[in-house]
């Protein structure tokens, strides 16, 4: 028999999905890294040469069309335009001084009473109920 219970630690959720992303990375790259390597292990150094080649131009001419698109302003873009913002209307004066009425305090004591197990069953609930009587009580002594 145990008297204590093994302290089992909780791994940080967020650093094992990071770190199970990088090895996914590191595994493809290296598998990438590989086929090219058996691929390419015949070759002349001129092909190698000229493969490198090829691959930069075609990478790089990628990544200056990506770059100078992102700087042109095509004809039909959607432009976010902000709605007017609406200025809401003052409350009128003639509100009750009591925030709390004396039918939602009778509301609050008839329902209590309609379920007596309350602070079993729902305690939250019980707790809210609680604090509306006595905020009613506090408005009454003031």
């Amino acid at each position: 028999m145990r008297l204590f219970k093994k302290n089992i630690s909780q791994t940080n959720l967020p650093d094992k999905a990071a770190n199970g992303i990088a090895n996914g990375i590191l595994q493809s790259q290296r598998w990438f890294a590989n086929n090219l390597d058996g691929l390419t292990k015949k070759w002349k150094q001129k092909q190698q040469w000229f493969f490198l080649m090829g691959v930069c131009l075609i990478f790089g001419g990628l990544s200056i069309t990506a770059i100078v698109n992102s700087f042109q302003q095509s004809t039909n873009s959607k432009v976010v335009v902000p709605k007017a913002i609406s200025i809401p209307k003052p409350i009128p004066n003639n509100v009750s001084p009591y925030l709390i009425t004396e039918e939602e305090f009778r509301q609050v004591q008839k329902y209590k009473q309609q379920y007596p197990n309350l602070i079993k069953e729902r305690p939250g609930l019980f707790d809210s109920l609680t604090l509306i009587e006595q905020s009613y009580y506090s408005q009454k002594s003031k």
